[in-house]
């Protein structure tokens, strides 16, 4: 069973396709003033809840690169929803902050949001969302606790 692999079954490809078309079809669904990327609304999210004030702390949190968030906070910027200030304590770092064009823009897309999910929850039986919502919980926990890592070779040898 080993020799036979068929990439259709591979958990982070079917996740990562899955996610591409969700997302996609959210976006598509929700459109708050003019195009918004996946990454942009990452951000005006993290931002409009007060989770991150950073770019790199945005970036960690959300598994993006440096690079993506930062085309993103240049984009958001340039629509003016969003506003940067040079960190007092360290000056390497900038506190970003949503405009006030911002704020509404993400207000405007968490309305959405959480309309998409609950017409999502109709579309899609309960039981299949609440046991992918557990399976995602699951991996995540093992990811952040570091118990989700490929075992060495010392590891299959059995040590030897």
């Amino acid at each position: 069973m080993r020799n036979h692999f068929n990439i259709e079954s591979f958990l982070p490809y079917r996740l990562n396709r899955a996610a591409e078309r969700l997302s996609g079809h959210f976006m598509r669904q929700c459109d708050v003033g003019g195009e918004v990327s996946w990454t942009e609304w990452q951000v005006l999210w993290s931002l409009g809840e007060g989770l991150h004030g950073t770019a790199k702390a945005i970036s960690g949190h959300a598994g993006l690169t440096k690079t993506k968030v930062s085309r993103a906070v240049k984009a958001l910027e340039d629509r003016r929803w969003l506003g940067r200030q040079r960190d007092t304590v360290d000056r390497r770092f900038e506190i970003l902050s949503l405009t006030d064009s911002g704020q509404a823009a993400y207000t405007e897309l968490k309305r959405c949001a959480a309309d998409y999910q609950h017409w999502l929850e109709g579309a899609v039986d309960l039981p299949y969302l609440k046991a992918l919502d557990d399976g995602l919980s699951g991996i995540e926990d093992a990811m952040a606790t570091g118990h989700l890592r490929m075992p060495s070779p010392a590891d299959e040898d059995g040590g030897q």
